[in-house]
């Protein structure tokens, strides 16, 4: 029963805390990216007088679920792409592969930012949004289906959505990569 109202209360939590920017908040003012949302888990924690880890734990099986479920979203999209004929084979592969090393890339320099200015990392973002352009043009995929790379289900924005640079359903983006501006 224990278990079943810390699932329940730490689901709604990250769910407030996603619609609200409480985790962006909180990872801007927590020294450590190990562990996303520490504060809000320390918070609940110590709101419900709860182990710290046992919070944790469910905190990271919810967000294995959720990006295991991404994953599973993005590659029928992939393949529904290349089904209504909006995308080759090819050009689906290459997505496929990009998405993976990019999220080796992530993984390995999850704590590169930590220390680092706003500038410093806008500027940073700024240069792999930059390459990841060029990589898309290179590969002559339309700019439409960025979204199907950038979000890794971790990281700034997160993934589909306007946010994310496009929609879970496969249709335009909206977003202007080139500015923070969205567009019509």
């Amino acid at each position: 029963m224990k278990k079943q109202i810390i699932a329940a209360g730490v689901t709604a939590t990250v769910a407030v805390a996603g619609l609200t920017g409480l985790g962006v908040a909180n990872a801007a003012t927590n020294s450590s990216s190990s562990k996303p949302m520490s504060g809000l888990v320390s918070a609940i924690a110590k709101k419900f007088n709860l182990k710290e880890s046992d919070v944790q734990s469910v905190v990271d099986a919810n967000r294995t679920e959720m990006e295991a479920q991404h994953e599973t979203d993005v590659k029928a999209q992939v393949t529904q792409l290349v089904k209504d004929g909006k995308l080759t084979k090819a050009q689906a592969d290459l997505i496929t592969a990009k998405r993976a090393e990019l999220q080796k890339t992530r993984e390995t320099n999850r704590t590169s930012m930590d220390g680092k200015t706003h500038a410093e990392r806008k500027s940073a973002m700024d240069a792999e949004r930059t390459a990841l352009d060029k990589w898309f043009s290179d590969n002559n995929i339309p700019a439409d289906y960025r979204y199907l790379v950038f979000g890794g289900g971790r990281g700034h924005g997160g993934s589909g959505g306007p946010r994310g640079g496009g929609h879970r359903d496969g249709t335009r983006s909206n977003y202007n990569y080139s500015s923070s501006s969205t567009t019509n």
